[in-house]
């Protein structure tokens, strides 16, 4: 039943009335025959005053209107129309008038009958909409009541007013509050006291693993700066006992797996998060750190579109300075010489004035693409620059999924794909503020990643980086420690910038070992830190010498005479190699070259493996040795020849220096020892033993005067001394064996291209047991040829008797030279 209130203005126009003085109108009603179940309410008496009109309230009481009302009611409409009398006192005509109703219904309708909100996790909520309907053509106020605490009921609490015919969208958020299966209806109540119920279902389920906060707030950070947090997350099921099969168990109907569990963050794609570990594998009761970082940063399609309008900026700019700096047409006629046989000649420079300035307009009538704009460009530097400058503030939301697997692999095939259920889904929200930086980098175009490249071991370099103030407070620059004993070190001091200043940092690199290095340096203001990145990688120097070896000799060449050997470094390195050549002639003595010299004056070179780095230098002070180039640089892969040249100015056989390639950072490609003879004559007699120490003086010798010398002894002679050892060992005599080279120099300044050279007395030197082979010769200039000396102990030799006999070698090319070769023999039962 349905009860409407309307009114009925009467009026009383046909009786006379003055003002507060006539007599009141008496009115009565008559009801219509047979609408005694219609219930309608009207006042039977009622009263006006003269020409007045007031309102007659009317009261209906709908039941059932097709049965108390059928002759009345028109069911398809819904229109009642009553008819009614109005009976005046005094007055003989009764008024007529007609009762109008809409009859509406007071229904409160949902679009659904059931919601279903399936699996929900204790530790999240899940909201399903439905839609509620308005069926009635009257306002009906509504409101949930006696909402259960696990349901959220929006907009307003679940309370408001419908308009007739209106639709609302109505939110059922739910949360459970336990790990069980929920049956519950929900009652929205009407203005009118009806309700109209919903019926819900859904299941509540507790996720094997738990975050310790789902939602993270971070401080507002600068751009470039970093806000980390530390979240855990645990596997709240203790039954470590059983950690290769999941157990089940059934807790208020619902079904919970016990044992280890795989999860997996998964970020949104290019977002300013990074989650560590972003996956991993947790055991029952075992609890893991998470750790959150946000780092707000300009995005690069943003810095791109930037680049791009400071394109066209510059564009526009220079379109208005060539528009003003256009001469205008009436200054260009007056500049036209008024020639009549040359009329053509100034529209042919005009036309050529005119394609002159097309290549200022066209290089900019094309916009680059933004691919070709790429990050460490100038133009990207610059873009990103401006858009910090002009940075305020940023607000962002990321929902972060961990994914939870159903199970754990099991050790026979670890490479199953497990189930990932989305009821073990756990949501991690991030509410992110980023502000502007108080402090930009301004050198290698708003890089900070400062990158040594490759360095040499034991070498420093160092390069230089710029950071300003871009914001309205001075404030102190404060520095990280960088690791003592790492090869990364900051050079200068910091101190305090103001608004608009800059400051540069400088810093050195110098690996001691062939490895990558990388070094976080932090740059802190009180609000703000920023981290330069560090890196460099120590090499080494890959430089070959060819041809290989400790010894150069030069061998005989004449006095005065210069002669010169290459050597060749190659650089197989990846970077460029610094070298440098010394001399040991031309360095600084070191004291172990002293005691080099004491040891071999006092040991008197007998058996003595030293020898002197330095021999005997020329009379004229100009070095014996020279070395051309002293220094350079080697780039990658490619040569560099070394040239050594060898010039005497006096015959000795004791020239000897040490050279030696270092490279910039100390190491040493060799130490190479460079030997040469210098004769007065180009025949020379090589080998033997040594009569004279090799540390020369420099002194010039004393002058002793000698008895006049025969024809034959005018010959210039050398002395020479060749010692053999036989050996005999179980009473067998092995014979001993020497060998010397008889040698010819060529030079350019001797006419003889050959030598001849013969022993003397050979018949002596084979009584003593002396075999020479050959006994004479000659020798291609520039060529050796050796001389076998071989001694057989004769019958009736002593032991321990020492054979002495002199052998003259004769040696002939541009002069006669006779070397007196002094042979000494014995039996050593130690000789080899």
């Amino acid at each position: 039943m349905a009860t409407t209130y309307s009114s009925v203005e009467a009026h009383s126009s046909s009786l006379p009335c003055f003002l507060w003085q006539s007599d009141p109108a008496v009115m009565g009603y008559s009801s219509v025959r047979g609408l005694q179940g219609l219930n309608l309410n009207l006042p039977l008496r009622g009263q006006r005053v003269f020409e007045s009109s007031g309102l007659v309230p009317v009261r209906k009481n709908i039941r059932s209107l097709s049965k108390d009302a059928e002759n009345y009611f028109d069911s398809d409409t819904g229109v009642l129309e009553v008819p009614m009398t109005v009976q005046v006192a005094g007055q003989v005509q009764p008024v007529p008038f007609t009762v109008q109703a809409i009859v509406t219904s007071s229904d409160l309708q949902f679009d659904q009958t059931e919601v279903d909100f399936g699996s929900c996790s204790v530790y999240h909520l899940v909201r399903s909409s439905v839609r509620l309907t308005n069926m009635s053509l009257l306002p009906q106020d509504f409101g949930f009541v006696a909402v259960p605490e696990f349901i959220e009921v929006q907009p307003n609490d679940g309370f408001g007013t419908l308009l007739p015919q209106e639709t609302l969208e109505i939110d059922l958020i739910f949360g459970p509050k336990k790990a069980k299966k929920y049956n519950f209806q929900l009652s929205c109540k009407s203005g009118i006291n009806r309700d109209f119920l919903l019926s819900c279902q859904g299941v509540g389920v507790r996720p094997p693993l738990v975050l310790s906060h789902s939602l993270v707030q971070f401080r507002p950070t600068a751009v470039g700066d970093k806000s980390p947090a530390i979240i855990y997350l645990t596997n709240h099921h203790t039954d470590c006992n059983q950690p290769k099969e999941p157990t089940k168990r059934l807790t208020k109907d619902v079904m919970e797996v016990d044992g280890p569990r795989l999860f997996c963050f998964c970020l949104p794609k290019d977002s300013e998060i990074s989650i560590s570990p972003s996956a991993g594998r947790l055991l029952p009761g075992e609890r893991c750190p998470v750790q959150v970082i946000f780092r707000p940063r300009l995005l690069d399609h943003e810095i791109k579109e930037e680049a791009l309008r400071q394109i066209h900026r510059a564009k526009l700019i220079t379109e208005k300075e060539q528009e003003i700096n256009r001469p205008t047409e009436q200054e260009m006629k007056n500049n036209i010489p008024h020639e009549p046989n040359k009329g053509k000649r100034p529209l042919e420079n005009a036309k050529s004035s005119k394609v002159s300035e097309n290549p200022n307009t066209d290089k900019w009538t094309k916009l680059p693409d933004p691919v070709d704009i790429k990050p460490g460009s100038e133009l990207y530097g610059k873009a990103r620059a401006f858009l910090l400058k002009s940075f305020t503030r940023s607000y962002r939301e990321y929902t972060v999924p961990c994914f939870v697997s159903d199970g754990d692999p099991t050790e026979t095939d670890s490479q199953v794909q497990l189930a990932w259920s989305p009821t073990n889904t756990l949501y991690l929200k991030l509410e992110c503020p980023a502000v502007q930086p108080p402090l930009l980098v301004t050198s290698s175009n708003g890089n900070n990643i400062l990158d040594f490249n490759q360095v040499f071991v034991g070498n420093k370099l160092i390069k230089r980086f710029t950071v300003q103030n871009i914001s309205m407070e001075p404030f102190d620059l404060r520095s990280s420690l960088l690791d003592i004993h790492g090869p990364f070190s900051l050079v200068n001091a910091m101190r305090g910038v103001g608004p608009g200043e800059k400051h540069t940092l400088v810093l050195a690199f110098s690996p001691t070992l062939e490895k990558k290095y990388c070094e976080k340096l932090e740059v802190q203001t009180p609000k703000m830190v920023l981290e330069i990145t560090l890196q460099g990688e120590g090499v080494l120097p890959v430089v070959t010498l060819s041809p290989t070896g400790d010894l150069l000799d030069f061998g005989y060449v004449l006095e005065k005479e210069i002669t010169s050997q290459h050597v060749q470094l190659q650089n197989s390195s990846v970077v460029a190699v610094d070298y440098r050549v010394l001399l040991a002639s031309q360095s600084p003595p070191s004291p172990q070259h002293g005691a080099d010299r004491v040891a071999m004056l006092l040991d008197g070179y007998r058996g003595s493996q030293i020898h002197p780095a330095v021999g005997t230098q020329n009379y004229s002070g100009i070095s014996v040795f020279s070395v051309t180039p002293v220094e350079g640089s080697i780039a990658p892969g490619q040569k560099q020849n070394i040239t050594i040249t060898f010039q005497p100015d006096h015959p000795s056989v004791c020239y000897s220096d040490k050279l030696t390639i270092e490279l910039i950072n100390k190491s040493k490609v060799c130490v190479m020892d460079l030997k040469g003879v210098a004769s007065s004559h180009n025949m020379y007699l090589y080998g033997g033993d040594p009569l004279t120490v090799p540390i020369e003086s420099l002194l010039p010798s004393l002058i002793i005067p000698h008895p006049k010398l025969t024809e034959a002894e005018e010959n210039p002679s050398v002395h020479a001394l060749v010692t053999l050892q036989a050996s005999c060992k179980a009473g067998v005599i092995r014979p001993a064996v020497r060998e010397l080279q008889v040698g010819c120099i060529r030079s350019p300044h001797t006419s003889k291209k050959c030598g001849e050279f013969y022993w003397d007395d050979v018949a002596t030197l084979q009584q003593q047991g002396f075999q020479l082979e050959p006994v004479k010769g000659t020798v291609e200039a520039g060529h050796r040829r050796s001389v076998t000396i071989t001694w057989t102990p004769q019958s009736g030799y002593k032991p321990f008797e020492v054979i002495q006999v002199c052998a003259p070698l004769t040696v002939k090319s541009d002069e006669i030279i006779i070397y007196r070769v002094t042979l000494m023999a014995v039996v050593s039962s130690t000789a080899d």
